[in-house]
């Protein structure tokens, strides 16, 4: 009896992660590859909502204690329910955040993008390869095999899926180039501070904002929940308000402390304990990216390599659908590999064609949301 070939993952986001997750609840083999050296080596970003389309998607790939475990590590405290306040003053604004509706409707919970990740990976660690950098892939008469920036290669697999990010080397092999990630031009600061430095905004979650004179439009966003020693925020400036020293984004730590507290020097005494008290290593520069608005392009179909989350719709965070789309992704590709016990001919095109639909609206609601926010009018420059 021949062994059934891997579906090889590659990148082990929250998109590749979740897609092991619901194979391993198949019963179909796969090899996971991450370019890190850990599992926790890169800044994992802001906290994130998770939507019922988000959620309905984790109960099916999860077992159900696990499910629980997730459930408990998360906050419903007002996560559907922005408070948009002025940065400056602290007065009630009656806009100027992001929608606080839940995306598909229903119930919101807030959850940590570490944590999501840590709760993802229990139950596959035997599978992850760490420190393997896809750059490439090679199809072979009855499979695909990946290749990686050490020199190796990944045994034959039925199918490679890309879910490495925006500068996925699968996606601009599949794609031929055709694939864009555009940067936006608004700029992004990713922090952390103790639980006591929120005191003067409660609990809840708020959206403070400012039309600064200098910086044009300001906004942080973050979740304030109690029981917690730290929590993240995020600050956001349109196209032109700040970036990172010569444009250096892979500055972290204090360039990335010290820049925020500088353009927030005039906001509310009761905020500025946020920025002052932060913890400094865990600042990071972020550009704000998205995939082309008009919609997810069409590309020569493979039957052996698709691709996922990020690498294949790049979504701003105003809006809060890029991993619900991921996690929606992850469990309809495992469902179809699922439903003939692994890979098929033709499961790749019946992914890609419904993906194309719902990923597309999402990107453009999600790019319209953060054009009206931070005033981004063109996109030119692409990042990959």
């Amino acid at each position: 009896m021949s062994i059934a070939k891997p579906v090889l993952i590659s990148g082990a986001g929250i998109a590749g992660l979740s897609l092991a997750r619901s194979l391993r609840s198949h019963k179909i083999p796969f090899v996971l590859y991450e370019r890190d050296s850990v599992g926790a080596s890169r800044t994992q970003g802001y906290r994130i909502r998770i939507s019922s389309q988000g959620q309905d998607a984790l109960r099916a790939i999860m077992n159900a204690d696990d499910y629980r475990r997730f459930e408990a590590g998360c906050s419903d405290n007002g996560a559907g329910k922005i408070t948009p306040l002025d940065a400056v003053t602290l007065k009630a604004k009656t806009s100027g955040g992001p929608s606080g509706g839940a995306p598909g409707g229903g119930k919101v919970l807030g959850v940590d993008r570490a944590f999501l990740r840590n709760q993802l990976f229990e139950g596959i660690e035997d599978v992850v390869q760490f420190g393997k950098h896809t750059i490439g892939y090679a199809l072979t008469e009855s499979g695909v095999i990946a290749k990686f920036a050490d020199g190796s290669e990944s045994p034959e697999g039925s199918l490679l899926v890309g879910t490495d990010g925006v500068h996925s080397a699968v996606t601009k092999q599949l794609t031929k180039g055709q694939l864009k990630v555009f940067d936006t031009g608004a700029r992004m600061i990713h922090g952390s501070s103790p639980f006591a430095s929120f005191a003067g905004l409660g609990v809840g979650v708020f959206s403070l904002s400012e039309d600064s004179e200098k910086y044009g439009k300001l906004a942080m966003i973050t979740n304030v929940r109690e029981g917690e020693e730290k929590l993240g925020w995020v600050l956001v400036g349109q196209p032109g308000s700040f970036s990172a020293p010569n444009d250096d984004f892979s500055l972290s730590g204090k360039p990335a402390a010290d820049l925020s507290k500088e353009i927030t020097s005039n906001w509310s005494t009761k905020v500025r304990p946020v920025l002052d008290d932060q913890v400094v290593e865990e600042a990071a520069f972020l550009k704000m990216a998205t995939s082309d608005p008009k919609g997810v392009p069409e590309w020569e179909q493979s039957p052996r390599v698709t691709l996922m989350g990020d690498a294949v719709h790049a979504m701003t965070p105003a809006g809060g659908v890029g991993a619900n789309v991921a996690l929606r992704d992850a469990e309809f590709l495992g469902r179809l590999l699922g439903s003939k016990g692994g890979w098929w001919n033709g499961v790749t095109e019946a992914f890609e064609k419904e993906m194309r639909v719902y990923a597309s609206e999402n990107v453009k609601h999600s790019f319209e949301t953060a054009s009206r926010m931070f005033t981004i009018k063109d996109l030119k420059r692409t990042i990959n």
